[in-house]
């Protein structure tokens, strides 16, 4: 089942969280410094691939760490980039939410396209809603197209 990034985000608590104010983790000492952090904390984290249904419970501290090393190993592979521009966390000191974009699909720096870009994985501390499916594409007939 396909997501459509353009279709508009439910209007439920965890996505209005996603859509709040985020900081981008730009140098790699800072990615350090979260990464240990998320991998130091207690409770529960769900891990979210927005490409997928939403997950109906919080991983067990194992999966969480398997899944945060796979993504560090992801982002690793663009470690001789200055700069780190993949994650984003609601609070460095104190993360709750965290999206991690795969790097090599991060879409255009600007946003200037207009199309939603998703995040390879987003971590939180709130149970996902999972993104309502692509709407099937309709096929306009020869007049449609031409614009009559």
């Amino acid at each position: 089942m396909s997501k459509d990034p353009g279709t508009p985000l439910p209007d439920t608590q965890y996505w209005r969280t996603y859509q709040g104010p985020f900081s981008g983790i730009l140098t790699w000492d800072g990615f350090d410094d979260l990464w240990a952090r998320l991998n130091e904390t207690q409770g529960a984290w769900y891990v979210f691939d927005p490409e997928k249904e939403a997950p109906v419970k919080a991983e067990t501290p194992e999966e969480f760490h398997a899944t945060l090393e796979q993504a560090g190993l992801m982002l690793e592979s663009v470690r001789n980039r200055s700069y780190c521009g993949a994650v984003y966390v609601d609070d460095p000191q104190s993360p709750s939410f965290v999206k991690v974009f795969d790097p090599y699909h991060m879409g255009s720096a600007c946003g200037g396209g207009g199309e939603r870009v998703l995040p390879r994985w987003i971590f939180s501390r709130i149970a996902p809603d999972t993104l309502p499916p692509a709407p099937e594409p309709t096929r306009k007939g020869l007049f449609a197209r031409i614009g009559m």
